[in-house]
């Protein structure tokens, strides 16, 4: 193999490596605490929601990618094609969903009493379900031209509207249909990621303003790690890896979409970015979430007649 080849298949190795453990860690945990505590929290819902979304992600689309870069070519007929692209499609448009809801959740929460968003607070637990589901529907109808488009890659050329996914094609019956769709998911992506950015910009006028509020009451070194500078950080971190990666996967989206002729390996790239959250995301996840954290943790130490203290973990 040649050495973009070799890189492009060590990139995807990475991902794999480091997304579906730690993916797969932050779902045991969540199912951990739900099986013992019967429950789960909305915001740990929506966490436990956007690391499943990822874990599909990397599934449908890193593995594949993975093993056509090492020249596998054995499952990779068209209907495997639809399947893959359009459950990858639809999981990446509801990761950039989820993200929205973590972070519209979190601002309603932390709203003042006197704001207008205060009276949704009592609401928030019972709209999370129907939430899911509408953003599933949403999603996938959104992403239903996949199914309609995709197919496997063939020895003769390609049509003059294609999208070459290296081991799929996206066919597209003509410029309409191409640059239409290609739209339709700018403008979907633009949506999310707008609210998003507003709600995170509000959730941190929020902190910031109660944090000027109880200044005078604490010392400068407390300040500096109460639980709502904490959870600033956190915010500012989900939303400048959500805009910087998917920024990329989208400036490249509409590159291709006015672009003659792209080169395959543009639309490698594109991948890699977008898959990229998936599996830096449960890194973020383990490292702020305290619940998480406990149950990673050896927190208990108990005595067994006729041996020294022994050290217990949770999970």
């Amino acid at each position: 193999m040649d050495l973009p080849t070799i890189l492009k298949a060590a990139s995807n190795l990475l991902l794999i490596a480091v997304g579906i453990p730690g993916n797969l860690i932050v779902l045991l945990v969540f199912g951990h605490i739900s099986c013992v505590e019967r429950k789960l929290l909305p915001a740990d819902s929506i966490v436990f929601m956007l690391t499943f979304v990822h874990l599909l992600i990397i599934f449908n689309r890193g593995i594949p990618q993975t093993l056509f870069s090492l020249n596998y070519r054995g499952f990779y007929n068209s209907s495997t094609c639809k399947f893959l692209i359009f459950i990858y499609r639809t999981t990446r448009a509801m990761s950039m969903s989820m993200t929205f809801l973590l972070s519209a959740y979190q601002s309603i929460l932390i709203a003042p009493a006197t704001s207008r968003f205060s009276c949704l607070k009592p609401k928030l637990p019972t709209l999370i379900l129907p939430s899911f589901v509408f953003l599933w529907l949403l999603d996938g109808a959104t992403c239903i031209h996949s199914i309609l488009y995709t197919s496997q890659i063939r020895n003769n050329t390609a049509p003059k509207f294609t999208l070459n996914l290296s081991f799929c094609l996206v066919e597209y019956p003509d410029e309409a249909s191409y640059i239409g769709t290609g739209t339709m998911d700018v403008f979907r992506d633009l949506f999310f990621v707008f609210f998003m950015v507003v709600t995170s910009a509000y959730i941190l006028f929020v902190l910031y303003r109660h944090r000027q509020q109880v200044k005078g009451i604490r010392s400068s070194k407390q300040n500096q790690n109460t639980p709502e500078m904490q959870a600033a950080k956190i915010v500012v971190t989900f939303v400048t890896l959500f805009v910087v990666f998917f920024g990329v996967d989208n400036m490249t989206w509409v590159y291709t979409l006015t672009a003659r002729k792209v080169p395959v390996d543009l639309n490698n790239v594109r991948v890699f970015f977008s898959s990229l959250y998936a599996s830096v995301s449960p890194i973020v996840v383990i490292a702020s979430n305290k619940k998480v954290k406990s149950k990673l943790q050896c927190t208990k130490t108990v005595k067994i007649p006729q041996s020294k203290t022994t050290t217990v973990c949770t999970v």
